[in-house]
């Protein structure tokens, strides 16, 4: 069984190529951590839809800024098959989970507001109904506020959001890297998401 996994645009330098790619640590993190599932790496040139078959459930990953917060042909790109795949999970109630940009992409897609923000390279703290937690951030730009179909489950220090989840639907989204070091030192979102999957 699958989970189809957005991939990161890359743009080659020494001649012109459009490169779309994975890092490493998602073929790790699916063998400690989602056990009878293989990653199926998303293509944008491929129609989302010829690979519902196969799929339990999406992974939108992190890498590339969103389009409004970073106008280039890549991030538009991504934006444009990543709202389809949002639209079709959201209608099908089918299970996905959005990580850094992916989380941001959920965020903005259900009327969210994002904004620059500082000091979330590295790590930070986080916020949740359990407690407190020590999390990595690779991100710029940080969700000041949801829209009103999306439940905050974890924030950070300065207020930001940095978890929520769909009120009705099996959509989540973290602004953590689960994929990374200190990926899942809260890890009770990324199961309910996988809760579903299952």
């Amino acid at each position: 069984m699958f989970i189809g996994v957005s991939q990161r645009l890359l743009l080659n330098e020494s001649y012109y190529e459009l490169r779309e790619a994975l890092a490493l640590e998602w073929g790790e993190f699916f063998r400690a951590n989602l056990q009878g599932f293989l990653p199926l790496p998303l293509s944008y040139e491929l129609d989302f839809k010829a690979y519902v078959p196969h799929l339990k459930g999406v992974i939108l990953s992190g890498g590339n800024d969103l389009n409004s917060l970073n106008p280039n042909e890549l991030s538009l790109k991504r934006d444009v098959y990543e709202a389809k795949i949002i639209s079709y999970c959201f209608k099908k109630e089918f299970p996905l989970l959005g990580i850094c940009r992916g989380a941001q992409m959920i965020a903005q897609h259900f009327n969210s507001t994002l904004k620059p923000c500082q000091n979330h390279i590295g790590t930070h703290q986080i916020t949740t109904k359990r407690g407190e937690f020590e999390v990595n951030s690779f991100h710029n730009f940080c969700i000041e506020s949801l829209g009103q179909n999306l439940k905050s489950l974890a924030v950070s220090k300065d207020g930001s959001i940095e978890a929520f989840k769909h009120k009705k639907k099996p959509i989540y989204g973290i602004m953590w890297h689960i994929e990374r070091e200190r990926g899942l030192s809260e890890n009770a979102i990324f199961k309910k998401w996988l809760k579903g999957v299952k």
